[in-house]
């Protein structure tokens, strides 16, 4: 998880934070309707009802853009699950809170996790290699926190011993199955098989 603000330049007046929302916004709506490689700066301000020029003043060039859209995405879900995931009174619970909340955020920001999707599988660096950076640093900092959950279970009792990091990715991979469904099947329920992820992995972590 990041902060929603990572990928902003520091001291923006209000209406240029404001602008940036809106372009990251529409960024988001492209990607998720005509897919990345019909997401140019041009459809993207059209989508915005502003010039290129008005994108490129506040973004540097189309990477920096996905980039943020990136740190948006990523953001709005620690807004999401961060106060839900600190009010529980145990790190089992905490856990668990991840994993469902991770389900409903996909389920609740269906245009997001699209949007997500297209750049993780399309954008590629000069070299021609998928360019995964900001994603990576993403995934990076939601790792961590997930460990942190992990680690203080084993410390206070709750959890038997394990690798922190296997046990980590292992969660994310799992979710990450979850919304594979759903993009293959628009009925899917993944909040059902998301409480039975929950169950598994409180067996799987239990003293």
């Amino acid at each position: 998880m990041t902060d929603k603000t990572a990928s902003e330049p520091p001291r923006l007046t209000f209406i240029q934070r404001t602008r940036r929302a809106q372009l990251i916004e529409c960024a988001i709506a492209v990607l998720a309707e005509d897919g990345y490689a019909q997401a140019s700066l041009s459809r993207i301000a059209k989508r915005a009802e502003v010039t290129r020029g008005v994108i490129s003043y506040h973004f540097a060039d189309r990477d920096e853009l996905l980039d943020a859209v990136v740190s948006e995405v990523y953001g709005i879900a620690t807004e999401q699950l961060r106060p839900k995931i600190d009010a529980q009174p145990t790190a089992l619970m905490a856990v668990r809170t991840f994993i469902t909340g991770s389900a409903e955020f996909y389920r609740d920001f269906p245009t997001h996790m699209a949007a997500l999707h297209e750049i993780a599988s399309h954008a590629r660096g000069e070299d021609g290699m998928l360019r995964h950076a900001e994603q990576s640093r993403a995934n990076d900092q939601e790792l961590s926190a997930v460990g942190v959950l992990l680690e203080r279970g084993k410390q206070n009792g709750e959890f038997r011993e394990f690798s922190t990091s296997v046990m980590a990715r292992t969660i994310r991979s799992a979710l990450d199955g979850l919304l594979v469904q759903m993009r293959a099947d628009p009925d899917y329920d993944a909040i059902r098989d998301a409480e039975e992820l929950a169950d598994i992995f409180e067996h799987a972590l239990s003293s």
